[in-house]
Formats: structure tokens, C-alpha cells, sequence
């Protein structure tokens, strides 16, 4: 995995300016940002974890679950130390995450289960935030080794394009090479769209074909 620095030289590569000449690391680096926040709303990083449950009751308190954005999947009751698998598994029906001043909740709306009690383990599947290593102070880099060409292109045509803005502000400036500077970093920009458009596209193919749901009743019907 790449690191902020091994990322910024390549996105320097691209614009031809190894010595930052021309576009300071300031620049580079937020160009950066755009770029894996894009692709986290493409390819958000899943993660999981077990937590026990610190009170009775049906909201239960996620702040102590670092940098999560969404809740995907609960498993409630769950027990850690089984010496077997439980299958199929005791996923939560009905629930909604909300954020109570800046924190995350969890409201199990389910019916049909009792309320959970304390100390009673739950299984989370949640999503985060992809990260560069050493960028906002990020300890690894998250982001796929064969999807890091598409970081470095994106920051490269966001980076041209904050200096397409720049140089419109200053007086006497060849407007041509703007011109020139502008339909490049939009060139790349479309390349780097098209990247993600497949990324997505490969993301539908690898998931479920129609997600969780419920199952087919006497009045139901399916068509080929």
C-alpha cells in the first residue's frame, strides 16, 4: 500500500512538476482528499466488530466505534464464544441508525424480539471512510493497491483544475494556456470519471441482485 508521499509523487509525475514548481503539496493534497472521497462513496471500506451492550434497552450508543458512516448488517443476540456457528445467523429485522449531537445510535425497531439486556453481544457490519496513510494523520493506507492509479489520475485532474482558477486571476496570463491547461485537466477528469463508473458497475455484479428483503407470499409472483 502506498503511502501519502509515494501517492503525491506519482500525481507530481502526472502534471510534470516533480519539483513543485508549479502546484504545492497543499494543492496536491486536497486534490488527493477529492479523490478518495470519491471513491469511498464508490467502494466505502467495510468493516465489522463485536460489541457489548453497556445498558438494557433498544438505542444502543455506536460513538465508541471509530470513523463509522453507516451501519450495513446487525446480528442480535450474538455469542462470540460459541463453540459452533449459529446459522442461518440472528440478524436484526428492523433497525435505523441516527446521530444524536454529531454521535451514532442504533434503534432496533423489531417486534417480534425481546429488548436487548446488558452485556448481551452484538455483531456490527459497518462502513468507514477509505484513508491514505499520513494524510489527515491516517496510520494505513485502505484503499486497493490496483485502484491506486485511479486516486493519483483524480487528484491530478483536480489539481489542474484549482490551477485553471488560479491563473484566471492573474493579470496578463496567457489565456491560451489556460485554455490548453483547462481542456487537459478535463480530459483527465472524464478518464477518471469512466474509472469510477466501472468501479461502480463492478460493485453491482459482486453484491446481491436485489439486496435483503422479503421473502415471496401466496400473492407474490415472479416473471423471467
Amino acid at each position: 500500500m502506498s503511502t501519502l508521499s509515494q501517492l503525491r509523487d506519482r500525481v507530481e509525475v502526472l502534471l510534470m512538476d516533480t519539483g513543485n514548481a508549479i502546484w504545492d503539496t497543499d494543492t496536491i493534497d486536497e486534490g488527493l482528499r477529492h479523490a478518495l472521497d470519491d471513491y469511498t462513496l464508490i467502494k466505502p471500506l467495510s468493516m465489522e466488530t463485536v460489541i457489548a451492550l453497556p445498558g438494557d434497552g433498544r438505542e444502543i450508543a455506536l460513538n465508541g466505534i471509530s470513523g463509522l458512516m453507516k451501519v450495513t448488517d446487525v446480528w442480535w443476540p450474538f455469542d462470540s464464544a460459541a463453540s459452533a456457528e449459529t446459522w442461518p445467523p440472528n440478524k436484526v429485522r428492523g433497525w435505523r441508525l441516527y446521530w444524536d449531537d454529531a454521535l451514532p445510535v442504533l434503534i432496533l425497531d423489531i417486534k417480534d424480539q425481546s429488548q436487548p439486556q446488558e452485556d448481551d453481544e452484538m455483531r456490527i457490519w459497518y462502513i468507514q471512510r477509505q484513508t491514505i496513510q499520513d494524510l489527515d494523520s491516517a496510520s494505513a493506507t485502505t484503499v486497493d493497491p490496483d485502484h491506486e492509479s485511479i486516486i493519483v489520475l483524480g487528484a491530478a485532474a483536480y489539481s489542474a483544475l484549482s490551477r485553471t482558477v488560479d491563473l484566471v486571476e492573474v493579470a496578463g496570463t496567457d489565456m491560451f494556456a489556460i485554455v490548453l491547461l483547462g481542456a487537459w485537466a478535463r480530459s483527465r477528469e472524464r478518464e477518471y470519471r469512466d474509472c469510477l463508473k466501472t468501479l461502480r458497475a463492478e460493485g453491482v455484479r459482486s453484491s446481491h441482485a436485489w439486496g435483503h428483503g422479503w421473502a415471496l407470499d401466496k400473492w407474490d409472483e415472479t416473471h423471467s
